[in-house]
């Protein structure tokens, strides 16, 4: 018996209250409705014991479209619902309700619909179920099983626990095993997604799961159109259009793994035949008869392309397949993170003496060196990709040779002026210059073999451009910001599209390193803007997601980053997005020290440290090892802290990534924590010098706090643009000046960006440059005594030396301190908790008597 299954949690907390509240407001029911799996039944009975709870009767109508007509009560009409009461049902979404029943529902309930849940929802209902913190590998695993269907979640937790592979420690719950190995090994009923008597669904359903993706044209023709339909209709298939072609995938993905390890051998290859007929990718089948037939087949489906296992399964078997068809499937294999099957199906293809022209060589051992420099086999990969330059420049030379008059068949040749040419010697190029950045931790060798690829152009030739795009991202990269910001400006013709999404997006962390918040966000805007424009999911990659988190985060605070949720909540959707787990943690360490969390900062830290020592991308470990000693010294765990600094300084060029000035800006942000303040003056110092204003603000932000005179000075001579550093920088001069009133004003603007280490410091710092009995000084003690300044201010007492550990407000008392900060007289306090205006005043005695604070100037 797991954990999970012991929980009588409240899931879905948010939906439940809000539908009680209305149910109560309006006397109206609700009908549940969601996806197979997605939690409507229960929902509905955590609706209908809230309902209870607020003293309202009610009725039960679960699992409607299953009900058999009259098995309630005789005849087959509904049962009667009893006056006063409210009606709770809930159905699967797409299924028709039982005769009789639809009207009574439609005349009763409101209808809700229950969507699949986001990956943060997920583990958050998890953590609660559990009752601990999750790790970040084991949310890793849940989600990719599950993409946020309820049972799901609950049957790979189960299953998963039944294996012994989640181990209960004392911070959290974690996964014994590699992520990919628990997603492998999860077996599940597909019963609990599709009934036993549902025969066509199941075999429509296993037709999608072999194929992993098909066009809708594709499985209408094999199942019908209504079957189809119904099966979207009901959330078991998805849609989702790619170039043009709608293809569908069963959901969820625990489910589909599961028709696939319940199809036979013969079953398998009749759907994997089916498949290879329709998209007409046999070889010689790319025109005339064999094309025709192929269209014909997939009755209008013929752009769709066969998962990359299908095609390797057909080369692997001798059967016909057509070089672009390989060349594509690898391309997608390396787009999905499917990194074995792209590198088998170039080993199986050249087995298999598949024909290719030199270019299409080059390109498969380049997508397959690719894959490999992924799966971390860097001297594999690099021959790979030094095999694929020999191969392109050898067929150039031959076409050269056949300009000339030697006689060499054409299509052996590849023309050095072509555009095939140039795309695939520009990935060549973009992948070795990668390799060697990543192997050597540094561009030393990257950036010189960049500008040798110059000669291998001709001359004007816009390539040239991609080459000098494609130094400014290697020194990015490298977290020289300002080298790359001038490189960028000095790009001298347009880009191609794709070359153009991906270096806007880093620049924009350029941008947000230099302190130029405004100019980064108004850039992810408009990429963003030109992405929707263009119809498709350009926008969601990974640099594009990373540089929105940092821009919004640094320039603009918490608040504004809950108004991006939806971009990273549907990136989660998109196959070829893959943000690593431990990064993903790093991010949740990042903003929980923002808040003033030390606790789930720490956790957090220590997580990502765990994930990314195992799992990697092991370029960012620094990084996480920096906010951990952050985390450690802002909670006074001074030696913690300097043995995460020395781990981090142990590590070869720990400073060089996209992230190493947010490295040394942690570092510093430490430094200053556990008292040298001299080695974090100049690590600030250095990151202002290098232009680096962004890193150097955030780097201050610990001595700024400490109220360190000197630190003030310097952050009031960066220049910074956005809310967040144009704050701290009132913050500095408020410091120095010591204006309360001044202050006070960041303490609610702080409070207000979901700041409130920065709502804490400002506030403390008010209150002790107050007249003791001042109206400032009174509204500094009210403000730190709201719950949400104060449990940061507890967090960070050390650092001003402030006695908070003793003070302790009851729950009442937190309401009332509470509202005080929000300026409510006592009257509107009383009036809001339907109390007596004398009892909010003992309480706020009460209040004052703890903090230390005398009621005076208080408006009543």
């Amino acid at each position: 018996m797991t954990a999970w299954r012991k929980s009588r949690a409240v899931l879905r907390s948010d939906t439940v209250a809000r539908a009680v509240a209305l149910s109560v407001d309006t006397r109206r029911g609700v009908l549940i409705v969601g996806p197979p799996g997605a939690g409507a039944s229960q929902c509905a009975a955590d609706i209908a014991a809230g309902l209870r709870a607020a003293g309202v009767a009610v009725v039960v109508w679960d699992d409607l479209d299953r009900a058999v007509p009259g098995s309630a009560s005789g005849g087959g009409a509904p049962p009667a619902v009893p006056d006063g009461a409210v009606l709770v049902a809930s159905a699967r979404l797409g299924a028709p309700l039982p005769p009789g029943y639809d009207d009574e529902v439609a005349a009763r309930t409101t209808r809700l619909p229950l969507r699949n849940l986001t990956r943060g929802e997920s583990e958050e209902i998890v953590s609660s179920v559990v009752g601990i913190p999750l790790s970040a590998r084991l949310v890793e695993a849940l989600w990719t099983c599950s993409y946020g269907n309820m049972a799901a979640l609950r049957a790979t937790f189960d299953d998963l626990a039944g294996r012994g592979y989640i181990r209960r420690t004392r911070e959290r719950m974690e996964l014994t095993v590699d992520p990919g190995t628990a997603i492998a090994e999860v077996t599940v009923d597909p019963r609990l997604w599709v009934g036993a008597d549902s025969a066509a669904f199941s075999e429509a359903l296993t037709t999608a799961a072999l194929a992993r993706r098909i066009s809708l044209p594709e499985l209408t023709d094999l199942h019908g159109d209504d079957l189809v339909c119904d099966l979207i209709a009901r959330g078991l298939l998805t849609e989702r259009l790619e170039d043009g072609v709608e293809m569908l995938t069963v959901q969820p993905p625990v489910l589909a793994a599961a028709l696939r390890a319940g199809a036979d051998h013969r079953r398998r290859r009749e759907v994997y035949e089916a498949v290879l007929d329709r998209a007409g990718i046999a070889a010689g089948a790319g025109a005339g008869a064999g094309a025709e037939a192929g269209a014909a087949a997939g009755a209008g489906a013929a752009a769709a392309r066969p998962d990359p296992r299908i095609v390797l399964w057909a080369l692997g078997r001798a059967r016909p397949v057509d070089a672009e068809a390989v060349l594509a499937a690898a391309h997608a294999a390396l787009d999905a993170h499917d990194y074995r099957t792209g590198g088998s199906l170039h080993d199986t293809a050249q087995r298999a003496g598949l024909a290719m022209t030199p270019i299409q060589q080059a390109e498969l051992g380049l997508v397959a060196g690719s894959c490999l420099r992924l799966l971390e086999r860097l001297p594999e990969a690099a021959i790979l990709f030094d095999q694929a330059m020999v191969t392109l420049q050898r067929g150039s030379r031959g076409a050269a040779a056949a300009g000339s008059g030697d006689p060499a068949d054409p299509a052996a040749l590849s023309d050095p002026a072509s555009g095939e040419f140039i795309r695939v010697l520009m990935e060549i190029v973009t992948a070795r210059a990668d390799l060697a950045h990543y192997r050597d931790r540094g561009p030393d060798a990257a950036l010189p073999m960049i500008a040798d690829a110059h000669r291998l152009l001709p001359p004007g030739h816009p390539a040239h451009t991609v080459l000098d795009a494609l130094t400014v991202v290697h020194l990015s990269y490298s977290g020289q910001y300002r080298e790359a910001a001038r490189a960028y400006d000095a790009l001298d013709a347009p880009l191609p599209v794709e070359w153009e999404r991906r270096l806007e997006a880093i620049h924009a962390l350029a941008l947000d390193a230099l302190g130029q918040s405004d100019a980064a966000l108004s850039l992810l805007r408009r990429l963003a803007r030109r992405a929707r424009s263009m119809g498709h999911v350009a926008w969601a990659s990974e640099e594009y997601l990373s540089a929105l988190l940092c821009v919004v985060l640094h320039g603009y605070g918490i608040t504004a980053l809950g108004g991006e949720l939806s971009s990273f909540s549907a990136a989660d959707h998109v196959e070829s997005v893959r943000i690593d787990h431990g990064l993903r943690r790093a991010a949740d360490a990042e903003i929980a020290l923002f808040a003033g969390d030390l606790p789930s900062a720490t956790i957090a830290a220590a997580d990502a440290i765990d994930t990314i020592e195992v799992d990697g991308p092991e370029d960012f470990l620094p990084r996480v090892l920096s906010l951990h000693a952050l985390a450690l010294a802002l909670s006074g765990q001074a030696a913690g802290a300097k043995e995460q600094l020395r781990r981090m300084r142990a590590l070869p060029n720990h400073t060089n990534s996209p992230v190493g000035p947010e490295t040394r800006a942690a570092e510093a942000g430490a430094l200053f924590c556990v008292g040298d303040r001299d080695a974090a003056g100049q690590a600030v110092w250095a990151l202002a010098e290098e232009g680096l204003h962004g890193a150097a603000i955030r780097a201050s932000m610990p001595g700024l706090f400490m109220a360190d005179r000197e630190t003030c000075r310097l952050v009031g001579e960066l220049e910074v643009a956005g809310d967040l550093p144009e704050m701290l920088q009132e913050l500095a001069a408020a410091t120095l000046a010591e204006s309360p009133r001044r202050l006070l004003d960041v303490t609610r603007r702080a409070r207000e960006f979901g700041l409130m280490a920065m709502a804490a410091a400002a506030a403390d710092r008010a209150r002790a440059v107050a007249s003791p009995g001042s109206q400032h000084h009174t509204l500094a003690e009210r403000l730190l005594a709201t719950t949400e300044i104060s449990s940061a201010r507890a967090g960070f007492a050390h650092l001003s030396g402030a006695a908070t550990s003793g003070v302790k407000l009851t729950r009442r008392e937190s309401e009332i301190a509470d509202l005080v900060g929000q300026g409510l007289t006592n009257a509107e306090i009383a009036a809001e908790l339907h109390l007596s205006k004398r009892t909010v005043e003992g309480h706020l005695n009460r209040i004052y008597t703890k903090t230390g604070a005398r009621l005076a100037g208080r408006a009543t």
